[in-house]
């Protein structure tokens, strides 16, 4: 027994979800392999390969799941801390599915991935036909940009490919050009000087690292590269109910510093920026005030 793939697209349009598409289970691996953020589940050849995860893997369905809500001034979290963590939520809408799937072909193994797997989902969602990598490394959709979580469904079952799509980043320089961290360079992206990935760096950071956490006021995350994005003017915000309920705009001191970490978790630990724990937060809060500061003694 065969699953119709109209049948699964329809079922997910009904849950919300309206960028699905499929891809196989072996990714092309890329040449040079591409350097990998220590923060990444996987760092070799098991990023592109289905089976590694899932013998018998015979491709994946992929899905998009758009959070952005419109900006607000006085923010100090990327759009994706403010909202309840993804990482349930997606996994949720993906056992659904999954479970569907098995229904429809008794017998077959599904496998719900998402962020936390060693697989490089960018790749795949492009191998799916749901968009392009840009110039800043982001998969940017045709409906929502890049402001969508990748979540995957793995599969035994046979399901044709979509293709790859045929357009592609218009390379206009605007996220070369705002990064905090000036990290993509002759066409490269080096996540060392990414201000997102020093948000999320434990430890001390150095005065350059330190100087890019400064550059703007968010101490978790960073948008920049996001905000000025061609393809991302003009998207509508998320029709998901999960991502619009428990709005967390900010963070500050008060907030944070008389909470024993029980306490923080308690308050904080349905926020994605609560696994880093609250004394970076601390550390965050104190670079962007110490700037803050600075500006308001030379006005």
């Amino acid at each position: 027994r065969t699953m119709d793939k109209k049948a699964l697209k329809a079922f997910c349009r009904e849950l919300g979800l309206t960028e699905v598409g499929v891809s196989p289970s072996h990714l092309p691996v890329p040449d040079p392999f591409p350097e990998v953020c220590p923060l990444a589940a996987g760092k070799g050849l098991e990023r592109y390969d289905l089976t590694s995860l899932l013998p018998g893997c015979r491709g994946a369905v992929v899905i998009l799941f758009p959070y952005r809500l419109e900006p607000s001034s006085g923010s100090n979290l990327s759009c994706y801390c403010q909202i309840p963590d993804y990482h349930p939520v997606v996994r949720e809408y993906l056992e659904k599915i999954a479970g569907w799937m098995e229904d429809q072909v008794p017998g077959s193994r599904q496998l719900a991935i998402v962020d936390t797997s060693p697989l490089a989902e960018r790749d795949l969602a492009v191998q799916a036909g749901l968009g392009f990598l840009g110039d800043n490394g982001c998969l940017i959709n045709g409906t929502w940009g890049s402001w969508c979580f990748i979540g995957a469904v793995l599969t035994t079952q046979l399901l044709e490919p979509d293709r790859p799509l045929e357009w592609s980043c218009r390379h206009c320089g605007a996220c070369a050009r705002v990064c905090p961290g000036q990290c993509f360079q002759g066409g490269t992206y080096t996540y060392r000087t990414c201000k997102s990935y020093l948000t999320q760096k434990k430890g001390e950071l150095t005065e350059s690292e330190q100087a890019v956490l400064r550059k703007t006021p968010l101490i978790f995350g960073c948008d920049e590269c996001q905000r000025v994005c061609p393809h991302n003017q003009q998207v509508p915000e998320t029709p998901l109910a999960e991502f619009r309920r428990d709005r967390l705009l900010r963070l500050d001191r008060q907030d944070l510093e008389n909470l024993t970490n029980r306490q923080f978790r308690e308050r904080y630990g349905s926020y994605a920026f609560a696994w880093r724990g609250k004394k970076l937060l601390l550390r965050n809060l104190e670079l962007v005030e110490q700037k803050e500061k600075e500006q308001q003694e030379s006005q």
